[in-house]
């Protein structure tokens, strides 16, 4: 046999193995769906069970700051956490991540159930802060493991599968909480959400070695391909020139050493972000800072704007200073299900504990029906958003890796917002159609936002760069929550309207930020608004602005000439003192460890050895710097 034969079976036995082209990426996107449930469950367990946590927590007059804090000491630590978690994630590998964070989320919901049995805010606060720890971190880690397994068309795609399914937690939470705090009791409530958490880290031991065999293949195989092609190319040279034969081998040598390290990205590296990256930063901060904070309220601002509205100061019972009675009843009332029933004049709403079976059975009765029943249908209501983004994220994603547009979207989700929050604010309209507004503004930029990161960062700062985003979404909702309750109670003890034009001058923010990022995206290549590049356009020229601001794109055309032996040397016409050597001078030259070490940056298995392992990983980037013969 042949040395070109040998080498083709050798090839031929050790393919080119791609995690983006294993059917096993549809097992690793279920289970990295399903981890996410438990998370997304228990975060806005204290949303959805708002008013029954003040009730059995004894109604204190500061329960709205404490209700605030909930939510940022989960967000206060991810200002810096995600950041941190990203970058462990890039040096450390995604699946000691993914354990050790949800672990964090499962102990922390575990410690927060304690605190409410014992009814110990301080308990309660330390939990929601082990939740916080491993919370965005988790997240984190999740998206680069599914960056890890999805690209180009897909990758949207797998986004937003991976969104719909995490957000039915979180409707699942908003059903199915109220309704177990109201038939089984609110501690079981928070017990489920920690069995679910439990599950989360199951998923993530099934993951991990699934992962971890396919990392070790592809490591196997491009070790298998460097060495033959390596021989191979060292026989040629031998039988050419006996000379060079020890040479080449003391080459190949150093290049295995060179190609067997990877690249560790440093905090330095941040500093080299693009620009296009940190207009992504700021449009995430204002567009989730008047999206999630109004979830985390939407509970009560329902039942204060729909379902359970203060009643008229003429309704009263027939005598004031007793408990509603057969012989009791309300006067001058309305007779609509949305107004409070009349309690005893000498008692306040936070005086009433519908927890407790006095007034549920006896003092308060029709009180504690209605105000069941409307917790019921604004729990209901207020998932409509995560509905919406469950159901639509998926084909949006999809759309959008055909279509583009990602810098036009996130323009116009904050110009819904606006329109969402002003309706909710200014007018009696049903909310259902607001919040199926803003479930459409938030699916098509969550579905934008995300997917937008890996085409505007360097491969090897994927992990960083999603903690970064991260870290300033939560720097927002740890701050909004607080400046919410503020407001809240400055206005006396009211979220209409003033919380309300709080967001839309987030969102008002946010549009700013879009015409911004159309305008730079329209001047810099229109990569975000364009669709995935073909994956088999090896012949064309392909080239980021928003990646390479002043560096030159090394074009596929370009590295079959370098690497294929059987193309004749050429000169470029842009440097017509250099000239182009072919795979055998490649080998030899000087110039070959620095375009290795560049390797190295795109490829978790060291530098591509062949044409055809180039064109596979798509188009790497030299410092401007030529081969010299």
């Amino acid at each position: 046999m042949s040395s070109k034969q040998s080498l083709t079976s050798l090839l031929e036995a050790h393919p080119i193995v791609d995690k983006s082209q294993s059917k096993l990426r549809w097992v690793i996107l279920t289970l990295g769906c399903l981890m996410m449930v438990g998370s997304y469950y228990c975060f806005d367990i204290p949303a959805a069970l708002k008013t029954q946590i003040d009730d059995y927590m004894g109604d204190e007059d500061d329960y709205e700051l404490k209700f605030g804090l909930l939510y940022t000491l989960y967000a206060a630590p991810n200002v810096i956490l995600p950041f941190f978690g990203g970058y462990l994630v890039d040096r450390f590998g995604v699946g000691m991540c993914l354990l050790l964070f949800s672990s964090l989320i499962a102990i922390g919901q575990v410690i927060f159930s304690v605190g409410l049995s014992i009814k110990s805010w301080p308990v309660i606060f330390i939990g929601r802060l082990v939740f916080g720890f491993g919370g965005e971190s988790f997240t984190v880690a999740n998206s680069a493991l599914l960056a890890n397994w999805f690209k180009g068309k897909e990758l949207a795609f797998a986004f937003g599968i991976n969104l719909s399914i995490s957000k039915l937690g979180s409707v699942i939470n908003n059903i199915v909480s109220p309704a177990l705090a109201s038939s089984v009791g609110i501690i079981f409530a928070m017990w489920f959400g920690a069995m679910l958490c439990g599950f989360g880290v199951l998923c993530v031991l099934i993951t991990i070695p699934i992962d971890r065999s396919m990392d070790n293949l592809i490591k196997e195989n491009a070790q298998y391909r460097k060495i033959a092609i390596a021989d191979h190319e060292s026989e040629k040279i031998a039988g050419e020139n006996p000379l060079h034969a020890g040479n080449t081998n003391r080459s190949k040598s150093h290049t295995s050493d060179e190609e067997d390290t990877e690249y560790v990205p440093s905090f330095r590296d941040v500093l080299q972000l693009k620009h296009i990256f940190w207009i992504l930063v700021v449009s995430c901060v204002v567009v989730y800072g008047c999206v999630l904070p109004f979830n985390n309220i939407s509970s009560s601002l329902l039942l204060e704007r729909d379902y359970f509205r203060l009643p008229p100061d003429s309704c009263q019972l027939l005598d004031p200073l007793q408990c509603q009675s057969d012989t009791n009843i309300p006067v001058n009332c309305p007779s609509a299900s949305i107004y409070q029933p009349p309690i005893p004049s000498n008692f306040t709403s936070s005086d009433v504990d519908c927890t407790d079976s006095y007034w549920s059975d006896t003092c308060t009765v029709e009180y504690c029906n209605r105000l069941t029943d409307a917790e019921t249908e604004a729990s209901v209501v207020m998932s409509i958003p995560y509905i919406i983004s469950a159901a639509l994220s998926p084909p949006v994603g999809f759309l959008i890796d055909m279509f583009g547009y990602r810098a036009f979207i996130a323009m116009i989700a904050p110009a819904i917002l606006i329109v969402v929050h002003m309706y909710l604010g200014l007018t009696k309209v049903n909310a259902i159609g607001p919040l199926v507004g803003q479930g459409l503004a938030y699916t098509g930029f969550v579905s934008v936002l995300w997917p937008a990161i890996p085409l505007v960062v360097e491969e090897e700062m994927t992990g960083v760069a999603f903690g970064i985003v991260t870290s300033m979404q939560n720097l927002a909702c740890a701050v909004i929550p607080l400046i919410v309750a503020d407001i809240y109670t400055k206005s006396g003890d009211a979220y209409i309207p003033n919380v309300e034009f709080l967001f839309v001058g987030f969102a008002s923010v946010g549009v700013v930020v879009g015409i911004y990022m159309n305008i730079y995206d329209y001047h810099h290549g229109g990569v975000l608004n364009s669709p995935f590049v073909p994956e088999n356009a090896k012949e064309k020229e392909l080239k980021n602005p928003l990646l390479n601001d002043d560096e030159d794109v090394v074009v596929f055309a370009e590295e079959r000439d370098r690497f294929d032996p059987n193309v004749p040397t050429t000169k470029d016409s842009n440097h017509p003192d250099d000239t182009r050597t072919t795979s055998r001078d490649f080998e030899r030259t000087s110039s070959s460890d620095h375009l290795h070490q560049r390797h190295n940056r795109h490829s978790r298995n060291g530098s591509f050895s062949t044409y055809e392992e180039i064109t596979r990983a798509g188009v790497f980037r030299t410092s401007g710097q030529h081969i010299q013969q």
